[in-house]
């Protein structure tokens, strides 16, 4: 936070922090423009609360979307665009011939998901879903490509928000984040699920024992018609209040999963732009793919059905961009089909 309001900033071990602050932000943290902090947690050592508390002023009251720049560019270091191609492209079912390769800039939108978790327990957690609205692509490693980038930003304030970015990609990465949620919950569900299994268990082998009584009740008093309703009456009951109890542990281990958009952040960056010639049969397309500079790294294009990171990348008879998932192979004909193109196999067999 001190370095994006453009303070000089020095930590030891995560715990001593010293900062040189501007003005404004030393007036807005009601402390001089030298800050020297301690979070060491040993006698005289400052309140970390506290200075959260301080921090939240500098932010706007609606933080919903910043723009950011680097607050110094390096020089871009220079690619083999065909040896990048060779190692990191990968075209299942078609052919590439490489273009052109030259230096760009391309503009990132880094979507911070928040989640809840409820269950018996609540956790709250944040997912990162990042996307180059340029190339319609995606860094493979969001984290380590946030991490080096975190350190090396400001604020921008001369640049206006991507309205049309925000629009086109919002709903891409609100199901990329259902996604990666959805793999980061398996440990839970899994627990979730042995937890339901054995709860479960004890129940029914608990009402089981008082339904075998039951039984043998009515069987001793089949002659005392009073005796035996009575019994089948509360055999019901038995019945009834084990099926409540197996609904409520039903609802007691169920995972409720709530996803919403935290904030957004855009920064623009250089790149490497490599243009290839996507080539299916007879068909053929241009595409332009993006080097990113920070994870040295190849982007892979987003599948322009469900737009997930298609690696590897497959292309249908309209050199239409898809991953695997998108290039089913229909299981009566055995051919695959594109979902973008078709709904189902035009043997009909596969919706």
């Amino acid at each position: 936070m001190l370095l994006s309001r453009g303070a000089l900033v020095e930590s030891e071990d995560c715990e001593r922090l010293r900062a040189l602050l501007p003005a404004e932000v030393a007036a807005s943290l009601e402390t001089g423009e030298w800050l020297s902090l301690n979070f060491d947690g040993r006698a005289g050592s400052d309140e970390a609360s506290d200075w959260m508390e301080r921090l939240a002023r500098l932010l706007p009251a609606r933080c919903l979307v910043a723009v950011v720049r680097l607050r110094r560019l390096a020089a871009l270091p220079s690619i083999d665009a065909s040896a990048v191609l060779a190692g990191e492209l990968v075209v299942q079912n078609g052919i590439y011939r490489l273009q052109d390769a030259f230096s760009g800039s391309a503009q990132y939108l880094l979507f911070t998901f928040e989640y809840t978790v409820e269950s018996d327990e609540r956790s709250t957690c944040v997912v990162k879903i990042c996307l180059n609205a340029t190339a319609l692509s995606q860094p493979p490693q969001t984290q380590l490509f946030w991490n080096a980038l975190q350190g090396e930003i400001e604020d921008d304030p001369d640049f206006q928000a991507p309205v049309d970015g925000l629009a086109q990609l919002f709903p891409l990465a609100a199901q990329c984040a259902q996604l990666e949620v959805r793999q980061l919950i398996n440990p839970l569900e899994e627990t979730a699920t042995r937890r339901l299994t054995r709860d479960t268990s004890r129940v029914e082998s608990y009402y089981d024992g008082l339904l075998r009584q039951i039984e043998k009740r009515i069987a001793r008093k089949s002659g005392e018609a009073g005796a035996v309703e009575k019994e089948r009456s509360r055999a019901l009951a038995t019945r009834l209040d084990r099926d409540a109890k197996l609904e409520d542990l039903v609802h007691k281990y169920s995972l409720r999963v709530n996803i919403q958009l935290a904030d957004v952040l855009a920064v623009r960056l250089p790149v490497r732009e490599i243009v290839v010639r996507l080539i299916r049969k007879k068909e053929e397309r241009e595409r332009k793919l993006h080097w990113n500079a920070v994870l040295k790294r190849l982007e892979p294009p987003l599948c322009e059905k469900c737009g997930r990171a298609a690696r590897p990348l497959f292309l249908c008879e309209k050199v239409h961009c898809l991953c695997a998932a998108c290039w089913p192979a229909c299981p009566d004909c055995g051919r695959s089909f594109c979902k973008l193109c078709q709904s189902q196999c035009r043997c009909g067999a596969m919706a």
